[in-house]
């Protein structure tokens, strides 16, 4: 997929499109950032930076550069900031608790962070955003202990999708017993509390947890002869392509709301979802929406995973800002 693809999902296209408009943007990114973090300055007199400017709620552009003092023609000394890269984010209504926290870098030149989320045990990655926070913190780790304290320190990420592309459907027709509803949700719990001894080491839960996904595997086959899948599967979270941050979902909406990009004056969608147990917000385009979104109703789509780990000890000052 074209990153175009997921610039059109905050409705910035138009001015990626116009160099005029984008480089007012960037320039404003640079020199009136809404929060930023900034190296300590290298010998050569620089301070590497990556600032980021709000270009509506939850979302914006990203500048990766530098800032360093010179001489201009008058023989004043004057400071003079460099734009090497940008980009544009999303933030997400919520933190997301996790665990097992790994970063890579991809073919792409990119970083990518793997995390399991707590509250479902799904496993995913995203693009990382904050790269240079991340990767200054690896640095000042002495061994292989460091940093896989460092990484078990991790305990939240604030991630969000970019859609390129989605379409509303309808919900999958849900058991009204009582004692039906009971017994599925005694099930899940013990599920959960499967997972959770599996991931300290217990081989006994591992085992069960792999008996049931071969007798769930063994009753999806004899459904899937009958019905139709989205009348099977309430959701799922299926990643494209690894170190790319790009999946293909089935969500349920949860909250629907309509914001309007500040740069562009056009507007999007932000979208609170529940993926089988995961909760994320996704941005899209409205152009890109077949449909009309509303709480209860699911959404079927491709989208970029992208976000930020949030280290201990630092406050993340661009947080939820609509919150």
């Amino acid at each position: 997929m074209h990153i175009n693809d997921f610039y059109k999902s905050i409705a910035f296209e138009g001015v990626v499109n116009d160099k005029r408009k984008l480089n007012k943007i960037l320039r404003l990114a640079s020199f009136e950032p809404d929060f930023s973090y900034e190296r300590d300055q290298d010998k050569k007199g620089r301070t590497f930076f990556d600032r980021y400017k709000f270009l509506g709620s939850g979302f914006g552009v990203w500048v990766h550069g530098y800032r360093h003092m010179r001489t201009n023609k008058e023989g004043k000394r004057v400071e003079k900031h460099v734009v090497s890269d940008w980009g544009v984010f999303a933030q997400g209504h919520r933190d997301n608790l996790v665990a097992h926290t790994y970063v890579d870098t991809g073919h792409d030149q990119l970083t990518y962070c793997f995390v399991e989320d707590l509250c479902s045990f799904n496993a995913f990655e995203f693009r990382l955003n904050n790269t240079m926070e991340v990767m200054d913190g690896y640095r000042r780790l002495s061994d292989y202990n460091a940093v896989t304290n460092f990484e078990k320190s991790i305990q939240k990420v604030n991630v969000a999708m970019l859609m390129a592309s989605a379409t509303v459907i309808l919900p999958v027709i849900k058991e009204t017993d009582d004692a039906i509803i009971k017994s599925r949700a005694k099930e899940e719990a013990e599920q959960k509390d499967l997972m959770s001894r599996a991931r300290l080491g217990d081989d006994e839960a591992e085992e069960f947890l792999q008996n049931i996904a071969i007798q769930q595997e063994i009753d999806l086959r004899q459904r899937l002869a009958n019905e139709d899948l989205l009348s099977i599967f309430e959701g799922y979270f299926l990643n494209l392509e690894e170190q790319t941050g790009t999946f293909s979902i089935l969500a349920d909406i949860m909250e629907v709301e309509e914001l309007t990009n500040e740069a562009s004056m056009q507007p999007l969608y932000r979208l609170a979802l529940s993926i089988i147990g995961t909760k994320i917000t996704a941005y899209i385009n409205k152009n890109d929406l077949v449909g009309a979104p509303t709480a209860g109703m699911r959404l079927m789509g491709v989208g970029l995973m992208q976000g930020n780990m949030i280290l201990q000890g630092i406050k993340n000052r661009g947080h939820n800002p609509h919150d």
